[in-house]
């Protein structure tokens, strides 16, 4: 049997054609299986990443640019970043679930946590307020829809660079101004 070159698959599988999808997971799923599993820790969760990761290179097999690397560098990237977003957005949400539950437990909170948990909100708020407008979409975004960078990027259509350098500078303020607003605080 003889196999076709990986350009001419992904080429093929810009046109639509789902049999050369089938024969590029058949080549690199062996290969990128282990990756999104040692990401995820998790069978089932690394199996929906490799899923996801082929959907996007249907999505995307035009894109493909061979002077940028080989198409299983190119997989492996992609379902890495895939699965990091993955469990990224799993421990988010996992956190959340475990701040509701110690609320829970604890019942009813004091009207002091109440009152503490107000002023955080308002000074993030304030921070928020305060980032330039490029920046501070891109915090909401990725931290309140729970895009990833690479999604923000596609959505927007703007280069990935510039998306990751928005949100290290946006987090780099933010975390200025929380910590002046704390330093200010405490000084009362």
């Amino acid at each position: 049997m003889i196999h076709a070159p990986d350009q001419e698959l992904l080429a093929r599988i810009a046109r639509g054609d789902a049999e050369a999808l089938g024969e590029l997971y058949d080549r690199y799923a062996p290969l990128v299986f282990p990756v999104a599993l040692r990401i995820m820790r998790a069978r089932a969760e690394a199996e929906d990443v490799l899923h996801d990761a082929f959907v996007v290179v249907s999505e995307r097999a035009a894109q493909y640019a061979p002077d940028r690397g080989t198409v299983s560098s190119w997989l492996v990237t992609l379902v890495r970043n895939l699965a990091i977003d993955r469990a990224r957005r799993r421990d988010r949400r996992g956190q959340l679930l475990q701040r509701e539950a110690a609320l829970d437990v604890a019942g009813t909170p004091s009207p002091e946590m109440l009152a503490q948990e107000s002023a955080t909100r308002a000074r993030v708020r304030a921070a928020l307020d305060a980032l330039p407008e490029a920046q501070r979409e891109t915090l909401l975004v990725a931290f309140f829809e729970g895009l990833s960078y690479p999604e923000i990027a596609e959505r927007d259509g703007v280069p990935l660079g510039t998306i990751k350098s928005r949100a290290a500078r946006a987090m780099t303020a933010l975390k200025a101004a929380l910590e002046e607003s704390e330093d200010a605080r405490d000084k009362k």
